[in-house]
């Protein structure tokens, strides 16, 4: 199972909007119930970042708060599929909160999202809550981290 984390540029968790995250950190959870392990595999730069386009600079976007009419426009909805280019291959994605332009693109390619709470700042913190919340593991003496 892959698990993208958006991450801001100094690779704490970003909890608004993943679109207008600077990266993803992708994660591979390995094992069972028993014994689940998970390994950084890449972390990737948002389409969005790189152009520096309208999602990564919209005050609403990151806040998850787009007005009716762009929350209806066939091209800002098109928009959150950019981040396909990043985490098409993942299972989940761990947000803090996020539109329902990004959940239904997410939804639209068979990737769950799992949502955190504002106070998960570290990657293990979220990985540990995603596990656990999750109900992949029994609990927090059967994740490990394997560098």
């Amino acid at each position: 199972m892959i698990v993208a984390i958006p991450i801001d540029a100094l690779k704490r968790v970003y909890h608004y909007n993943p679109c207008s995250a600077t990266m993803f950190a992708l994660y591979e959870l390995t094992g069972e119930r028993n014994d689940i392990k998970y390994r950084h595999l890449e972390s990737k730069l948002n389409p969005w970042k790189k152009c520096e386009g309208e999602m990564v600079r919209n005050q609403q976007v990151k806040e998850s708060k787009c007005d009716r009419e762009k929350s209806n426009d066939p091209h800002h909805i098109s928009e959150h599929y950019a981040l396909l280019e990043v985490i098409g291959k993942c299972d989940y994605l761990i947000a803090g909160q996020y539109c329902l332009n990004t959940f239904y693109a997410m939804r639209n390619v068979g990737i769950k999202i799992h949502k955190i709470p504002p106070f998960m700042k570290t990657i293990n913190e979220a990985m540990n809550h995603f596990i656990i919340g999750a109900e992949i593991a029994d609990n927090l003496q059967h994740i490990h981290f394997v560098s």
